[in-house]
């Protein structure tokens, strides 16, 4: 059984083999059919140029004929080999290996038949199987089939191959063409023309919505004339740009374009423009975040890739881009390029915080390409500006107590400070305050009114400040401007008071001419109040003449209020850098208010009243009332600034009196000073000589100081008697200071000798010391006098001072009680006239009489009037409401004696009530003057100059002053002199212990009831002992010695005046918290009852008992009526 299965295994490689050769056999001869055929269906195209169909069926043809030769020549076989169910069987096989072996010849048949059989019997069959198979099992079956004999069959390939091969190289179209005409059997292929179109398809491709230029070629024997393509079914002639190139613009790819081309019957294959999108951006905007600073609101921009920011802005680019798969930015002086995040939707983002100026790109990219155009943009970067600062300052030169700051400051965005910085006298260290300002404005004003420090702001001081901003820049942090550096210099002493002195000049002239424009005014009045008497209708000249009125009055009004400016400002600049006592500041004031009533406004109100009949074009009777009640109050106008003329001028004396007393101080200081380090020899006496020549140019400073001082008092209405030797003991106090130079500038000549004969340096030197000395010593004696010599003057001065001042308060104090008197005895004459007139009728014989005494009484107003605007030139005291009592007073008197004259009794007792009214007002406010001066005196007896502190009465000049009368009262003994020349002088002293004893009762006055009253009664009484011995002649012993007696008593009086201020003045700082609780009503009258009592302690003695006692009456009456009005109130 081996051998059959060895036999069985060779036959299947037979098989195996047998199939292989067919298929290597079938694919020669199908090679060579495919080769004959493709020769076959070329020769008929490139002979026929099929059409469409023709070519078609070629190619299916072809193709169906290579796959039924090939699957029959070779698949076929090659699937037999895979299947042995259809491959020959073995008997087949069996005869073909016999036939190729003849040993075999028909054995294997057997065998395989002898096979079969031996399934029915088993032992003879297989024996003889196994002899057969023994006998061929040696021989290998597959070399009964020679592959290689399969070569023959490459003839068949060659002769076609060869075929091709040459019509290739020598003929191509041949093949090329017809094979590519069959293979695009749906193609048109167009017969071969004279020439070909050559086109290269590699730039069939564009860009959509851009541009898309066609280059057209041609080659062959011909060139054409025109071109036409086929584009969009339309045909559109080519652009000719050489003999054998075109070119076709197509102006916007739209996207994929079919195209072919035609010229003279020679059509090209179609071709397709293939369109490509490149990268697109449809929209961008930029959030823009400002730095906080700036205050300017974050905004959005869209579009735009422009940007002009701030330093510092914070910029987020956002992009909304189609066809792009990149997109990045690169900016100038950068080499990085920054990409942009990528949403995944289409859209980019990149944030930057802009820092510098510069352009930056926008770069997007695809597959296919980048943006054609170049997206560069323009970062302008706004550098924070500098701020600016603008200082206009007006500096206070009147007072130097204010500088007014104001400017503008200015910056791109805002600020964060603004300051004052100043330094007192060239300090290197400035302080500073900040000013406030709007932070919502990067452009404002700034106003701030500097108040310079009191402390610091002296005469000769000098401040330095200059204005500072700073911005609010964040990101590069804050800077700072200041302005120039200012400064403020105070004047010296001597330039302020210069100042003030020509200033005061100034107002006194401007005074002067108001006064003169006054009497214009009153001229122009009263010719008006003439006109108008005589006519019965106004005309355009009086018109004219009124309107003029009111012009001059207008401008005097303008005058007056300059002069009511200027003089508030030359006392506050003298507040503040020269203060003056109490009683001048007292007088100041008291002018400045007088000044301020001149042509006040009840006086306006008559000219606006007048102004407006003129508008209204009144009746003539009302400008004839008009101008009647102006005549009454013109002359009060003129007599006020008649007034205030010569209070000014008094004023100015009184100061400039006391300037020299203390000029004359200091001088005297200097000069003891100088005599100190005269006698010390500490300085050479060339310095002590340059010294003393400084005090004697001070001293004749002084003297001209003192002649302004006369000149002055000569200019007054009433002057005052300066000491007549003055001038005398100044001349004397200048030699002396001359003597003085003289003896530590000039050398001794008989010591020049000396010094030239001597050798000697020792000896030389002993006697220049000695002689140095003896000089000094002269001078310093020299200068001693000089000192005693301003000494005398200035006690002088003071003494003219003090005497001045207290002679003329009580002088004028008893005019004042005068008035009073006068006001008193003219009340009580009227109220009598006015009950007379009740009692009778017009036909009354006693109406003559009775109308005559009404006119006394006008005449003696008359002269209470005289009288006392003759006071108000002196008394400070008397205000303008007062002269305007008066003449109120005296209009009243003139309208009763007016309807008396008419015989209107009835009306006439009405003005004569109204009479009464203004007789009893003014002797009530001149009552409260009396107070006043009363008041005043009693605190200036001391010095003559009001105290600082308190308003208790001060006696320490009394005694002084008393000294001097005693002496003078022993001169006058001992001198022997008689007849008029004794009996002036013993008036004289008379007068002067009267105007004493009025200034001791005075002080008396302002003393509760204790027992220093009693010491000053006693001593009043003792006064008026001597009063009534010096008035008779009678200067015994006995009257000296009570002078003495009364000095005495004088300063154990001053002293205990003293130590009662001291006790006041302690009881005072332990007990000021302490508040008494009175009844208004009843504090009223206790105030009304002292003003009672007062006054009658002021009535002089010479009133005579009758009218003392009616004046008791009247003032009882008064203050009954005054206390019930108060206490039902």
């Amino acid at each position: 059984m081996g051998s059959n299965e060895a036999l069985k295994n060779q036959i299947k490689a037979y098989k195996v083999k047998y199939y292989r050769n067919k298929a290597i056999k079938g694919a020669i001869i199908s090679a060579a059919l495919l080769l004959v055929s493709f020769l076959v269906i070329n020769t008929v195209e490139f002979s026929g140029r099929l059409g469409s169909i023709g070519r078609a069926a070629l190619l299916y043809t072809f193709i169906a004929v290579s796959f039924a030769v090939i699957y029959q020549l070779v698949i076929r076989h090659l699937l037999t080999l895979k299947n042995s169910n259809k491959q020959i069987s073995n008997e087949e096989a069996a005869v073909q290996i016999g036939l190729f072996f003849p040993e075999i010849s028909d054995k294997l048949l057997n065998i395989i038949q002898l096979e079969e059989l031996s399934k029915q019997e088993n032992d003879l069959l297989s024996a003889s199987i196994r002899q057969k198979s023994a006998t061929i099992q040696s021989i290998p079956f597959v070399k009964a089939i020679d592959l290689n004999a399969n070569k023959k069959y490459l003839r068949y390939i060659y002769v076609p191959a060869a075929t091709i091969i040459l019509l290739l190289v020598f003929l191509p179209q041949f093949i090329t063409e017809s094979s590519t005409r069959i293979i695009k059997y749906n193609s048109e292929f167009k017969p071969e023309a004279p020439f070909n179109f050559i086109l290269d398809q590699s730039t069939f491709e564009g860009f959509i919505e851009e541009p898309f230029t066609l280059s057209i070629k041609t080659s062959g024997q011909t060139s054409p004339a025109d071109v036409y393509i086929w584009i969009n079914e339309r045909k559109i002639k080519v652009s000719k740009i050489a003999n054998d190139t075109f070119q076709f613009r197509i102006d916007r790819l739209r996207g994929n374009v079919d195209f072919s081309l035609e010229s003279e019957s020679v059509s090209s294959n179609t071709y397709t423009i293939k369109g490509l999108n490149r990268p697109i951006i449809n929209l961008f905007s930029m959030d823009i975040e400002y730095p906080p600073y700036t205050l300017r609101e974050n905004e959005n921009i869209k579009n735009s890739g422009n940007l002009t920011v701030p330093e510092g802005t914070n910029v987020n680019w956002r992009f909304y881009a189609e066809h792009t798969k990149s997109l990045s930015l690169q900016f100038e002086k950068e080499q990085k390029v920054f990409p942009a995040t990528d949403d995944k939707n289409g859209g980019f983002s990149f944030e930057r915080t802009i820092s510098s100026s510069g352009q930056y790109k926008i770069n997007l990219q695809n597959d296919f390409s980048s943006n054609k155009d170049s997206l560069k943009f323009q970062i302008d970067v706004i550098k924070d500006r500098f701020p600016e600062i603008v200082l206009e300052q007006f500096q206070d030169t009147v007072l130097y107590k204010n500088i007014v700051l104001g400017g503008n400051i200015k910056d791109d965005y805002g600020f964060s400070s603004l300051s004052f910085h100043y330094s007192y006298n060239d300090g290197d260290t400035f302080d500073s305050f900040k000013l406030p300002f709007n932070t919502a404005l990067s452009d404002q004003s700034y106003y701030q009114i500097y108040s310079l420090d009191s402390a610091q702001i002296v005469a000769g001081a000098e401040i330095n400040y200059y204005m500072q901003v700073s911005d609010n820049d964040r990101v590069n942090g804050y800077k700072t401007v200041k302005s120039a550096t200012y400064s403020f210099k105070i004047p010296s002493l001597e330039e302020i008071e210069a100042e003030i002195e020509a200033n005061d000049q100034q107002i006194q002239s401007e005074i002067d001419k108001t006064l003169e424009d006054a009497k214009e005014l009153n001229k122009m009045i009263e010719e008006a109040d003439e006109r108008l008497k005589t006519k019965k209708e106004i005309e355009w000249q009086d018109e004219k003449l009124m309107q003029e009125i009111l012009d001059q009055k207008d401008k005097l009004a303008e005058k007056m209020d300059e002069l009511k400016k200027e003089n508030a400002k030359n006392n506050r600049k003298l507040d503040q850098f020269k203060p003056q006592n109490e009683s001048i500041k007292k007088k100041m004031e008291q002018l400045q208010d007088i000044m301020n009533n001149v042509l006040d406004d009840e006086m306006k109100k008559l000219y606006d009243e007048l102004r407006e009949l003129l508008e209204e074009n009144s009746d003539i009777e009302e400008f004839r009332e008009k101008m009647g009640d102006l005549k009454e109050n013109s002359s009060t106008l003129e007599e006020d600034l008649e007034r205030t003329l010569e209070l000014f001028k008094k004023l100015q004396f009184d100061k400039m009196l006391e300037d020299n007393i203390e000029q004359l101080q200091e001088e005297i200081d200097d000069q003891e000073a100088l005599t100190e380090e005269t006698e010390k020899g500490e300085q050479t006496n060339e310095e002590l000589a340059e010294s003393q020549k400084k005090e004697q140019q001070d001293l004749e400073k002084l003297q001209e100081e003192l002649d302004k001082l006369n000149e002055l008092n000569q200019d007054r209405k009433n002057p005052e008697s300066l000491p007549e030797d003055l001038k005398e003991e100044l001349e004397e106090a200048k030699e002396e200071q001359e003597k003085a130079k003289e003896e530590l500038s000039s050398k001794n000549e008989e010591q020049e000798a000396e010094e030239a004969e001597k050798s000697e340096e020792s000896k030389q030197s002993e006697g220049t010391e000695q002689s140095d000395q003896q000089k000094r010593q002269k001078a310093a004696q020299a200068q001693k006098r000089a000192s005693e010599k301003m000494k005398e003057i200035k006690q002088s001065l003071e003494s003219m001072q003090s005497g001045m001042q207290m002679e003329q308060q009580q002088e004028n104090l008893e005019n004042m009680r005068d008035l009073v008197d006068n006001l008193v005895t003219l009340s009580f004459n009227q109220e009598g006239l006015m009950n007379e007139f009740r009692e009778i009728r017009q036909s009354d014989p006693r109406y003559i009489k009775l109308s005559q005494r009404q006119i006394k009484l006008q005449d003696d107003s008359k002269i209470i009037q005289d009288s006392l605007i003759a006071l108000s030139q002196r008394v400070f005291q008397i205000s303008s409401f007062v002269m305007k009592e008066l003449g109120e007073m005296n209009r009243q008197m003139e309208g009763a004696v007016e309807t008396l004259k008419e015989k209107r009794i009835s009306q006439a007792v009405g003005k004569q009530q109204f009479v009464m009214t203004s007789i009893n007002n003014l002797a009530l406010l001149l009552d409260d003057v009396v107070q006043q001066m009363q008041q005043q005196m009693a605190s200036q007896v001391g010095q003559g100059k009001p105290q600082k502190k308190g308003n208790k009465p001060q006696m320490g000049g009394l005694s002084e002053l008393q000294k001097q009368l005693s002496q003078q009262i022993q001169d006058i003994k001992k001198s022997g002199a008689s007849g008029r020349q004794l009996s002036e002088q013993l008036a004289k002293l008379a007068s002067q212990q009267e105007r004493l004893r009025n200034a001791l009762e005075n002080f008396e006055t302002g003393l509760d009831g204790n027992k220093l009253g009693e010491k000053i009664d006693q001593l009043i009484n003792q006064m008026e002992e001597n009063e009534w011995d010096l008035i008779n002649k009678n200067i015994t012993e006995e009257t000296v010695q009570r002078q003495q007696e009364i000095l005495t008593r004088l300063l154990d009086a001053e002293n205990s005046v003293q130590e009662r201020g001291e006790d006041e003045e302690r009881k005072g700082r332990t007990a000021f918290d302490y508040d008494l609780s009175i009844p208004e009503a009843l504090n009223e009258y206790l105030k009304a009852k002292e003003k009672e009592i007062e006054l009658l302690r002021t009535i002089p003695a010479k009133l005579n008992p009758y009218y003392k006692k009616e004046t008791n009456k009247y003032f009882k009456k008064i203050k009954e009526k005054t206390w019930a009005l108060q206490w039902k109130t």
